[in-house]
């Protein structure tokens, strides 16, 4: 069956609506697994969740399933298509019965055919990164599902997975509420929790079946609350912010703040909600985890129909930069020409952040999308990397780029290429420059081939380690020096120069002697072979990196800077 005229973006619509407002779990998963089905168009549609114990997935609901034993299936993970959707992959099958590249079993494959499943296709549920579960869908015939099926069923699956998450939580609540109420001496203070929570919860799954961003669903808190609340991520970065409470006394006058703060879930995870209030909360711990939790779909809804909005430049950056494959469709050459232009150089910029998590990544994704609106530029995330694709010479794009992003820790690589069918070697060249410009921990800086060189290629696994490593092994005399820098601009500017002392003397602007007599004194730290035969190249390459290390400065600033006062001279 191929899929009903239904838009993703009202799909997910519907099922954020239906986590906020359905408080029956069967219901809300029926709901979900339902509305998957109906927009994929497919016979079938199931989800499952994982028993760590016995390292099992067993299906929970299902909708369009015919046979209670279908319905009951349980199977270990990594086995046929629902336990390898379970272990974390995207998994399908035209045909699953005769599929050999399928670990069978027995039993399982009875049920299947008292079911008259054929083809199948599922995807994992993460939270915070593991995997609880599956989202699957098949149908009673046989044949391949489509690109957009795929991901289609990869975006219900992250919204699913913060209704596991929510249906989890819940039912923790219920047991530690039942233990709450049992050992609590004060019953008075277990109804004002509740009373507080189910009041905060119905205000909320409210605003959340309005459509209201995470912004609003913070001010609307705030409000409620008298507080100010505020959704950070891991590295404690700023995502959103409630406006401030309206005060009834001077600040000066009120007493010091207290704070809470709740954990998002999901894969809103790593990050936490914190709220601000000037009295002490009349039940604590339990206003920051309940915003929290409905901050985390907010957040999780905001960032699905994100990419569903950047969807065609996702989907045309991909294209452009990967290898070609002749199984993949061409480019329209109208659509190439729309988004970039007519054909001639093209650069591309490859930024990756200082951290490598989902909220860094997309903070700089907005801001560098800023580019996009002067015209004929790409901007998207590929590969957990931002791409921009621009019809513009490196200098220019590099410029523009450095000027959105200089608050931003990033590290980033460029590169062009003549004609746009040479694009994807281009990206190949500045993803790896990007990893040289990681490894030598300098955000920040928009390196091309030119700057990082022979040390970019070195670098281009992006791990720090490497080189320190060659770095200690061509240089570590030098290194470990006081006054070492000045050597080692002078040995750089030396075999730049081809072993000339006046040509490097100049760069140096100092005088000849003084290059001299610091040439004999790295010929005793690292013996003179250093600039002679097959170890001078691997000595150049060791001083080019320390040199990509130092980022900006020139050999003449390494040198002033090294030396100190103006006139001193080390020798």
């Amino acid at each position: 069956m191929t899929p009903v005229p239904s838009s993703i973006a009202a799909t997910l619509t519907d099922i954020a609506r239906d986590i906020s407002t359905l408080r029956d779990p069967e219901m809300l998963l029926s709901s979900i697994v339902r509305r998957a089905r109906l927009l994929l168009g497919t016979d079938i549609a199931y989800l499952s969740l994982n028993d760590s114990e016995s390292a099992e997935t067993f299906i929970r609901t299902t909708d369009g399933v015919r046979t209670e034993s279908y319905a009951a299936i349980r199977m270990p993970l990594g086995t046929g298509v629902l336990g390898l959707a379970a272990g974390g992959i995207i998994a399908e099958t035209p045909d699953y019965l005769p599929d050999e590249g399928k670990t069978h079993l027995p039993d399982i494959d009875h049920v299947v055919v008292e079911e008259g499943v054929r083809a199948i296709l599922g995807a994992p549920l993460r939270i915070a990164g593991k995997v609880v579960g599956a989202l699957m869908t098949a149908n009673r015939t046989p044949g391949a599902f489509t690109q957009a099926q795929r991901e289609h069923l990869e975006q219900i699956a992250s919204l699913a997975a913060a209704a596991v998450e929510l249906v989890g939580a819940k039912e923790s609540e219920k047991v530690a509420r039942r233990a709450a109420k049992k050992a609590a001496a004060d019953l008075a203070s277990v109804l004002t929790a509740d009373g507080v929570r189910s009041e905060i919860e119905t205000r909320l799954a409210g605003e959340l079946a309005e459509h209201r961003g995470l912004d609003e669903l913070l001010d609307v808190a705030g409000t409620m609350l008298g507080a100010q609340l505020r959704v950070l991520d891991a590295t404690g970065s700023e995502l959103a912010c409630s406006a401030s409470p309206e005060r009834s006394e001077p600040e000066e006058v009120q007493g010091s703040a207290h704070e809470e703060r709740g954990a998002l879930i999901g894969d809103a995870a790593p990050g936490f909600v914190i709220v601000t209030r000037d009295a002490p909360p009349e039940v604590p711990g339990v206003v920051a985890s309940v915003v929290a939790r409905y901050a985390s779909i907010a957040l999780l809804y905001d960032r699905t129909i994100d990419d569903v909005r950047h969807f065609h430049e996702n989907e045309l950056v991909s294209a452009l930069v990967s290898p070609p494959d002749p199984e993949r469709p061409t480019l329209s050459p109208a659509m190439v020409q729309r988004a970039l232009g007519t054909d001639r150089e093209t650069s591309i910029a490859v930024l990756v952040p200082s951290e490598p998590d989902d909220s860094s990544r997309r903070r700089l994704l907005g801001r560098v999308r800023q580019l996009a609106k002067t015209g004929h530029t790409i901007v998207a995330g590929y590969l957990g990397r931002v791409v921009i694709v621009a019809r513009s010479p490196e200098e220019a794009l590099r410029a523009r780029i450095t000027a959105l992003v200089s608050d931003l820790p990033c590290f980033g690589g460029i590169a062009s290429s003549p004609e746009l069918a040479k694009a994807p070697g281009a990206y190949a060249e500045a993803a790896a420059i990007a990893s040289a410009m990681r490894a030598t921990g300098q955000p920040g800086a928009i390196a091309g081939g030119a700057e990082a060189g022979v040390a970019g290629l070195l670098l281009r696994d992006g791990d720090p380690a490497t080189a320190r490593r060659f770095l200690a092994a061509h240089l570590g005399p030098l290194l470990k020096q006081s006054r070492g820098d000045v050597l080692l601009a002078t040995a750089l500017a030396y075999l730049d120069a081809n072993g000339s002392i006046n040509d490097a003397a100049e760069v140096l602007r100092i005088h000849p002697n003084t290059v001299r007599q610091r040439v004999d004194r790295i010929d005793s730290e690292l013996d003179p072979s250093w600039r002679r035969g097959p170890r001078r190249l691997d000595t150049h390459v060791a001083l080019r990196l320390w040199r990509l290390n130092r980022a900006t400065a020139s050999p003449a600033e390494i040198n002033e800077t090294s030396m100190g006062p103006a006139g001193a001279r080390a020798h």
